[in-house]
This record gives C-alpha cells, sequence and structure tokens, in this order.
C-alpha cells in the first residue's frame, strides 16, 4: 500500500471539505466547558484501510458574529483501533480559513476508551450519527447560540 499517496488524497479530499462551498452534514461529538465538538459526516473518506473525516473545535462562548474556530482532519485505521491528526485548519473571526498546518507524518496512536477520539471513531468507521437535529454549517451552528 502507498501510504503517502494514501495521506496526500486525504489531505487533498480535507483541503476540499474545509470550505464554505462544500457540502456540510455537523454532527455533535462532545462539549466541554471551553469547546463544542461536531463532525462533518460529509466529510467522510476512504482511501485503502484508511478513514477520514473533519472535527470542528468550536468555543462555547464567543461574541455573537465570531465564527472563529479550528477544524483538525482525523484519519482512522477503522479495524487496528488507530488515529492521527493529518491537518489542522484555522477559521478568523470572520468564518474564512485563516491558515492551515499539515502534518501528513503525524504517528499513528491507539484510541483510548471513552474519549474524544474514541467517539469521532464511531461516527467515521461504525456509521453512529446524532440523534440531535445537525447544524448545516458552524456558522448556523454559532448563529444558533453554540448549541
Amino acid at each position: 500500500m502507498n501510504y503517502p499517496a494514501a495521506v496526500s488524497a486525504l489531505l487533498v479530499a480535507s483541503a476540499l471539505t474545509c470550505g464554505v462551498a462544500a457540502a456540510e452534514e455537523w454532527n455533535p461529538v462532545s462539549s466541554s466547558a471551553r469547546y463544542a465538538y461536531l463532525a462533518d459526516v460529509a466529510s467522510l473518506a476512504v482511501v485503502n484501510d484508511e478513514t477520514a473525516i473533519n472535527v470542528a473545535r468550536v468555543p462555547v462562548q464567543g461574541a455573537a458574529g465570531n465564527y472563529s474556530h479550528k477544524v483538525d482532519a482525523y484519519v482512522f485505521r477503522c479495524a487496528a483501533g488507530q488515529a492521527r491528526i493529518v491537518q489542522e485548519t484555522e477559521f478568523g473571526a470572520d468564518g474564512a480559513v485563516s491558515d492551515r498546518f499539515p502534518d501528513p507524518d503525524a504517528a499513528w496512536d491507539d484510541i483510548p476508551p471513552d474519549s474524544l477520539i474514541a467517539y469521532v471513531k464511531a461516527i467515521a468507521c461504525d456509521g453512529l450519527r446524532a440523534a440531535d437535529s445537525q447544524p448545516p454549517s458552524i456558522q448556523a451552528f454559532i448563529d444558533g447560540g453554540r448549541k
């Protein structure tokens, strides 16, 4: 298997879906006192034995109209129970991409049970979906009170 080519393909898929023009389907994953985490099931991409999905990290507190957030491109080896983050994309207050940090050589980590990444794996690898309503975009999530 050609893993560098697979990672390149997944990074391209992530870059294409990390923008306002791409169709989005955000599923709530988890939240903390500081952040809400949402997985974009429309960004799912499978190359060889790797499955990628974008996960947004949105501050739960912020000024109205401030759309700053981050989106991480997670890649899973579903059967092996491993994951890594191959890119982080930052969005500024206007909601536009402000920076990208690719890490195609990120190490694979085993997925700890009952962790954020385990919940994301359930969405990416097992088809789990939130029962709650899903915001059509991060902007809609923020405009809706970040809930």
